[in-house]
């Protein structure tokens, strides 16, 4: 068993002390000791990184991280060592930025000096709170920090922005370099617990079931896919059509903690960590240890199957919640999984389309016939008016048991729920009629695509591109001899430009 020498914490959104980090850094010391190994933890203080000033940009976060990994670890590097990464929160985008802008697409910066990377309750996908705003998050408990961010971030944070999506897409094609080729092992740790002392009644997101208070399970994970639909032309205008095959990231180890939530000091899945061997926390610990053990490919595919069987059990064993209530009866939440969708609309000229419905259907393209309570939430990008995200209750949409009480196997929560094995998809864009418009056209997902692209814990990109009609008339020419006269009552004809 060898681990990494040395650690690096990367701690998240808005933090400015370092008790963030709980007892992890000593507990992580203390079990490497325990085996035998050593363990050097460095801390990047990413109140550095002044995250909470509105003109700071992840890009900007990555850039001084090279920098301060260059001036604080620069002999480590020069010796030829390399170092893990713990990150919690938006430490992992801002760990990923970096690896991205700083190494994977600079050829002669050489391999990148970390070999581990993970990632505690990232959110790698973007949070919904992010949409809130700065003054309103800062009065958020679960929000770590608790002081007034930075709109710059936000921005990033939000579900589909520009900046996530373009991070997002390059992961999922596969163009982040490869251990083997300089690249690092990628981890992602995450809750599904809220911890309800830090609710805002205020604010139903820090209560979402299928999220840890602050981002969604899907949002954390990196296994994604994306998939690209195109407009027909012609007479099949009305028909959108997934375009080449759907792209899958490469696999990557996620594993669901138990009864974790994004912050705070009780349930918190880095802050609530004892530095105590038998004290909380032990899950969290064990967890990146064995992530750290990673030294090659092989053990890093047998450990990624290896999470995902505890995930499923751990999301069995947490199906039902109960809260305890003074005088009033017990309360009962059901954890079902879920699914993140992020729709981006442009038209076929690279246009982003600023008004458009985007309605969802069931069986025989019927909007009634959706499965009851699968829909959970749907955002609009506040900068990006052209995306959408959307949050479902999977099981709900594809079809879940019986869930029984577990205090009385006789008592039924909820019954058996069938499902749908479709989803259609109708797009109505606007403007419709014009010099240059566009056309309603839709898809219906049949039940083989349909759970291809939208799997549980997982996020989804769906990248629609609508065609751009472009009438005849918005240019012509007349003969020299032909008459003039006024042509600003000129109205759009039959003929379109192909």
């Amino acid at each position: 068993m060898a681990y990494p020498s040395t650690i690096v914490f990367v701690h998240g959104w808005s933090v400015t002390n370092t008790d963030t980090y709980g007892g992890l850094p000593e507990r992580l010391a203390a079990e490497a000791s325990t085996a035998g190994h050593a363990l050097k933890v460095h801390e990047l203080h990413l109140a550095k990184y002044v995250s909470f000033h509105n003109e700071v940009r992840v890009e900007d976060i990555a850039r001084g991280m090279e920098a301060a990994v260059r001036r604080e670890l620069g002999d480590l590097i020069a010796r030829g060592e390399r170092f893990a990464v713990v990150t919690h929160s938006t430490g992992g985008p801002v760990a990923r930025a970096w690896w991205w802008d700083h190494y994977a697409t600079k050829r002669d910066s050489g391999p990148c000096p970390m070999s581990h990377l993970v990632m505690l309750a990232p959110a790698n996908f973007g949070s919904a709170l992010a949409q809130l705003g700065s003054g309103r998050l800062s009065r958020l408990k679960s929000w770590a920090g608790g002081i007034e961010p930075g709109t710059g971030v936000l921005d990033w944070l939000e579900h589909g922005s520009r900046e996530s999506w373009s991070l997002n897409e390059a992961w999922i094609r596969g163009r982040f370099p490869k251990p083997a080729a300089g690249g690092a092992y990628s981890f992602v740790l995450t809750g599904q617990r809220v911890d309800r002392k830090l609710y805002d009644h205020l604010n139903s997101y820090t209560g979402e079931l299928g999220s840890d208070g602050v981002v969604r399970v899907p949002a954390a994970n990196l296994n994604a896919g994306m998939l690209r639909l195109e407009q027909g032309s012609g007479e099949e205008s009305a028909v959108l059509k997934p375009v080449g095959r759907l792209l899958r990231a490469p696999a990557t180890a996620f594993r669901l903690i138990s009864g974790a939530s994004h912050s705070g000091e009780d349930l918190g899945i880095m802050r609530a960590v004892s530095p105590r061997a038998k004290g909380a926390g032990g899950e969290t610990s064990a967890a990146i240890l064995r992530c750290l053990e990673v030294a090659d490919d092989d053990r890093y595919d047998a450990l990624c199957k290896e999470f995902a069987a505890e995930t499923a059990q751990i999301q069995q064993r947490e199906r039902v919640e109960l809260q305890k209530i003074p005088v009033l009866p017990d309360r009962s939440y059901i954890h079902d999984r879920t699914s993140l969708v992020i729709f981006r609309v442009r038209d076929d000229a690279g246009h982003p389309l600023q008004d458009f419905d985007l309605e969802l259907s069931g069986a025989n393209n019927d909007p009634d016939l959706l499965p009851e309570g699968f829909f959970k939430d749907r955002q609009r990008n506040l900068r990006a008016k052209n995306v959408l995200s959307y949050f479902f209750n999977h099981d709900l949409m594809t079809e879940s048991e019986a869930v029984l009480d577990p205090r009385d196997a006789r008592e039924v929560l909820r019954k058996a729920r069938p499902g749908t094995n479709q989803l259609g998809l109708r797009i109505t864009p606007r403007p419709s009629t014009g010099f240059v418009h566009y056309r309603s056209c839709s898809v219906t997902a049949d039940p083989k695509t349909l759970r291809a692209v939208i799997r549980p814990n997982e996020t989804a990109l769906v990248d629609v591109v609508l065609r751009r009609i472009v009438h005849r008339e918005v240019f012509e020419t007349d003969r020299g001899d032909a008459r003039r006269g006024d042509f600003r009552k000129v109205k759009p004809g039959d003929e379109t430009l192909s």
